[in-house]
């Protein structure tokens, strides 16, 4: 017979010591970011090979291309910068790429006569840039581990060195537009797979991070079990 004075305690709702679904938005904004980055590298890809299949494509086509391929990209972004299930760290930026993507794209529509002269360098400072986000993304792979971190770099220097050489103007400037294409490409494939590896390590970790939680859910279980044993033999 239980005491008189001794109540008998519940368990408690261990409902909120379950893990949230934030597992599951990193694994959708991963998704986004991956389909977000095949969009730039088949935007960089796709201007590369135009060029080196055309490289006597007059230069205020390939300003109505770039626009065209801008505003794609700012579209792409804006909508999901405004889906409800974006999270809101991964996406601080998105808007502002958006924008300034489709500001890009409605200048070279509009000034096409005024930059078209600025084009080279614009694009050989884009290849410069790319590279060196590579090069940011091989030293995150060191601080994860990853073994092949050190070809992640020297891809990322050798597209930045490509870069600076176009910039100074350091090659055969008739055909320009044939180094320039080359450079698209590469730094469109070189992206591609940077970012495809740091997404399956993120992946990974996420899995990681959700085996330990699940741990410390078990051992906060086990936890609140032992004093409702003691309180119940104590109540007998």
């Amino acid at each position: 017979m239980p005491h008189a004075g001794i109540k008998k305690v519940k368990p408690r709702d261990r409902r909120g010591t379950v893990p949230d679904d934030c597992g599951v938005k990193k694994m959708s904004f991963i998704k986004k970011m991956k389909l977000d980055i095949i969009l730039i590298a088949a935007v960089l890809i796709g201007l590369g090979v135009l060029m080196l299949m055309h490289p006597d494509t007059t230069d205020d086509i390939i300003c109505y291309v770039l626009a065209g391929a801008a505003i794609a990209v700012g579209i792409c972004f804006l909508i999901d910068a405004f889906k409800k299930e974006a999270l809101a760290d991964e996406h601080r930026y998105v808007l502002a790429i958006a924008v300034t993507a489709l500001m890009i794209g409605v200048v070279l529509f509009i000034r096409h006569d005024d930059v078209v002269d600025y084009m080279p360098a614009a694009l050989s400072f884009l290849i410069f840039f790319s590279g060196a986000v590579k090069l940011q993304n091989s030293f995150d792979m060191k601080r994860l581990n990853h073994g092949t971190w050190g070809l992640h770099a020297i891809l990322a220097l050798l597209g930045m060195v490509y870069g600076f050489i176009l910039m100074m103007g350091l090659i055969d400037k008739s055909n320009i537009w044939t180094w320039i294409g080359i450079g698209l490409i590469y730094s469109g494939f070189t992206g591609l797979i940077s970012a495809l590896v740091l997404a399956r390590i993120r992946k990974v970790i996420n899995k990681r991070r959700e085996a330990v939680d699940m741990k410390e859910v078990n051992r906060a279980a086990e936890a609140e079990k032992k004093p409702e044993e003691t309180t119940e033999e104590t109540a007998e």
